[in-house]
């Protein structure tokens, strides 16, 4: 039995809850949606052809930006075809062409690349954005299902994914249309990202944040390095020391101990000087660091991984580490504190 609900005084139908006899065939057409979807990525495949490689060209030799166009899924595809371009090296923003064209064209300047992406080819907004831009040296691609529309004739290069049949049952919603053009924008990013050079170390610094980020980063990328940290020799009276480290432009507590050789003998740690004071211990100010000083348990590379250095502080029990470089030379401190945050 159907029931209804009203809705701005019309009634409209509830689907009906799918029975166990149903299931089956609820889950084949599920598969069948998939493998039409998968089928169309095949096709597409074989469509590539070397205007890619153009497109990729005008955007590496270019001193500007991409920005990317598209009205409706369009748009939101567009949103993520910017976000994997940005994200791997190649600078990229989004732009609606209704807002392009009451004043947010000022966004876009000489030598930026436009991607314009409409199945039909037909968006009326993209193409009079197209026809606006015109105006500044910009080179125009656009990603369409067809390649004899207005948008591809207004377009220098042409992305074209193909005439698509949808997978919705009515032949409307955009789906597999769609999700052709996010994997051509997927490819497009990749490939300038291997043309770029692009690291995981400069993937690191593009995701600071985030799980990503952090499987990337290194020790030097969260160490205290030795310019925010008092330097001082073994022999320094004490007094002086914690003079420099209450006086230090980041005020961290401690100070390193560097002996020969920019090598660490110790770290002088505020905190336990002041445990120190609190059970009733006499001070003499004039006794030199080292013996006051912690000696450290041992040392880690500017290179090393955070998870890395998150084991060597569970194996020694410790709370810092002297970070050195590839001469063995000290170069910061990095704490347990701050590993535990990110990892």
């Amino acid at each position: 039995m159907i029931g209804c609900i009203r809705k701005d005084n019309e009634q409209m139908p509830l689907a009906r809850l799918i029975g166990d006899a149903e299931q089956f065939s609820v889950i084949e057409r599920v598969r069948a949606i998939i493998r039409q979807e998968a089928a169309a990525l095949e096709t597409l495949a074989n469509r590539v052809d070397e205007h890619i490689c153009t497109i990729a060209d005008h955007i590496l030799s270019s001193t500007g930006i991409v920005v990317v166009c598209g009205i409706g899924k369009s748009r939101l595809v567009g949103e993520k075809i910017s976000a994997t371009l940005a994200s791997t090296g190649t600078p990229s923003i989004t732009l609606d062409p209704v807002d392009a064209l009451h004043g947010d064209l000022g966004r876009v300047r000489p030598g930026d690349i436009i991607l314009a992406i409409s199945n039909s080819g037909e968006t009326a907004e993209l193409i009079q954005l197209i026809r606006s831009v015109r105006r500044l040296s910009v080179v125009v691609a656009a990603m369409t299902g067809s390649a004899t529309s207005s948008l591809a004739q207004a377009a220098d290069v042409v992305l074209d994914i193909g005439q698509m049949q949808e997978a919705c049952a009515l032949g409307l919603a955009p789906t597999t249309s769609m999700m052709a053009m996010a994997a051509m924008g997927d490819a497009l990013a990749l490939i300038l990202q291997e043309r770029r050079g692009f690291t995981r170390q400069d993937f690191a610094r593009l995701h600071p944040s985030g799980s990503l980020g952090h499987q990337l980063m290194r020790v030097r990328d969260v160490m205290c390095p030795l310019g925010s940290i008092p330097v001082i020799g073994p022999d320094t009276p004490l007094s002086l020391a914690l003079l420099s480290m209450c006086c230090a432009s980041r005020k961290l507590g401690v100070a390193a101990i560097v002996g020969e050789q920019c090598k660490v003998v110790g770290i002088l740690i505020g905190e336990s000087i002041g445990r120190l004071v609190e059970r009733g211990a006499t001070l003499d100010l004039n006794d030199p660091v080292k013996q006051h000083m912690q000696q450290p348990h041992t040392t880690i590379s500017e290179h090393a991984s955070l998870g890395q250095a998150a084991q060597l502080f569970r194996q020694h029990e410790i709370e810092l580490v002297p970070v050195h470089d590839d001469q063995e030379r000290v170069i910061g401190l990095i704490s347990r504190q701050n590993v535990q945050k990110l990892v």
